[in-house]
């Protein structure tokens, strides 16, 4: 019995590592294809990825140049904008110049013409000054003349009625004798 204690565990050890050989072989093909599907799988995950990637690359460079297009078209439409506002405010400035030129001519032969007026309204209230002075002078001398004249008449009425000659001589007459 001493044997058997030896040899039945020697015989299922040996039957155990057979199976665990074969087992493991299966196990190790199992690994293996588990290992070898999820290869596949992870280089069609790959494959996928990349052309997402690729695709996404692609949909970026082609966002890319729509972006730089639609940039230089902004620029493009700016800078027209801005020259035409230019070319805008230089054509208002030389209007405004001519405007500005044509207004100072113009000032310019309204002063002379307001200086001349001035001059001739002097030259005017300076002759109707002298023509009332002279009127007020002739004004007096009339007075003058006319109390001359009326002194005149005075004195004469005066010695008129002083004077002999303008007395009736009295004469006799039948009712005084």
């Amino acid at each position: 019995m001493n044997r058997y204690y030896i040899i039945v565990p020697v015989v299922l050890i040996a039957v155990f590592v057979f199976f665990e050989r074969g087992a493991a072989k299966e196990a190790a093909l199992k690994e293996q294809a588990k290992i070898e599907a999820t290869q596949k799988e992870q280089a069609k995950k790959d494959a996928e990825k990349k052309a997402l990637e690729e695709k996404a690359r692609l949909d970026s460079e082609k966002r890319n140049e729509q972006r730089i297009k639609d940039e230089k078209e902004k620029e493009e439409k700016r800078k027209t904008d801005y020259e035409a506002k230019v070319q805008k405010l230089q054509d208002d400035l030389k209007k405004y110049t001519d405007d500005v030129d044509l207004n100072t001519k113009l000032v310019t032969r309204l002063e002379k013409d307001i200086a001349a007026l001035r001059d001739r309204r002097e030259k005017e209230n300076r002759e109707v000054f002298e023509l009332s002075k002279k009127v007020e002078i002739s004004k007096k001398l009339r007075r003058d003349a006319e109390l001359e004249v009326q002194r005149f008449t005075e004195m004469l009425s005066r010695r008129a009625t002083e004077s002999a000659l303008t007395k009736v001589p009295v004469v006799a007459t039948a009712a005084e004798k």
